[in-house]
Order: structure tokens, then sequence, then C-alpha cells
């Protein structure tokens, strides 16, 4: 595929906004935190969040739920504070995603 092409593919396009809109959410919930994105200890919470993340997805594609970009945004957010909250990290009250949907799929990942 041409290198123009690529912006003009549907799921490319999707995908972008799906990886804009997790990076916003995740850079509000460390500001909320007051973490800064450099943090030595983030790498490696994010990188676990990412798996949770990625495993949690798939099954919501497996049950055939169809995350919209602000539900995967969401979705990712609560995946990096339940790896923060193992960490001794309290999250502060309103400051994680309500929507029923992706808390039923967080609720159900082990």
């Amino acid at each position: 595929m041409a290198e123009d092409e690529w912006e003009k593919d549907q799921g490319v396009l999707s995908m972008r906004r799906v990886f804009a809109a997790i990076e916003m959410r995740q850079n509000e919930l460390l500001g909320r935190l007051n973490i800064h994105w450099t943090d030595k200890g983030l790498k490696s919470a994010r990188r676990m969040a990412l798996h949770l993340f990625e495993r949690t997805w798939a099954g919501a594609a497996d049950q055939g739920v169809r995350l919209i970009e602000e539900d995967a945004a969401d979705l990712y957010v609560l995946c990096l504070a339940k790896v923060l909250s193992t960490r001794g990290i309290a999250m502060p009250a309103g400051s994680l995603p309500g929507k029923e949907v992706v808390k039923r799929l967080m609720e159900e990942v082990r």
C-alpha cells in the first residue's frame, strides 16, 4: 500500500483516532495523579496496562462488543488505573471513566 493510501484507509484512520484518544485520556489521568509522563516506573506500568488492554479488547471482540474510540480510550485508562493501583497509587474520586460497557469488560478480565 502506497504511503498516501494509508491516509485514506478507514481502519488505519480509526486506529490513529483510538491511539490519540488513549494518549489524551492517559495524560489526563497522569495529570490528576501528579505523575509526569517521563516517570521511570511508568514505563513498566504502561506496558502491563497495554497487555491488559489488548486482552480485554480481544475479549470484547470475541463477545461481539464493538468499542468506539472513546470506549477504547476509557478501557485503556481503566487498565492503567488497575495497574497503578496494584502499585499503591490511589485513584482520586471521579477520575475514572464510568461507562457501563467498559466497566463490565474490566470486571470480566482477570
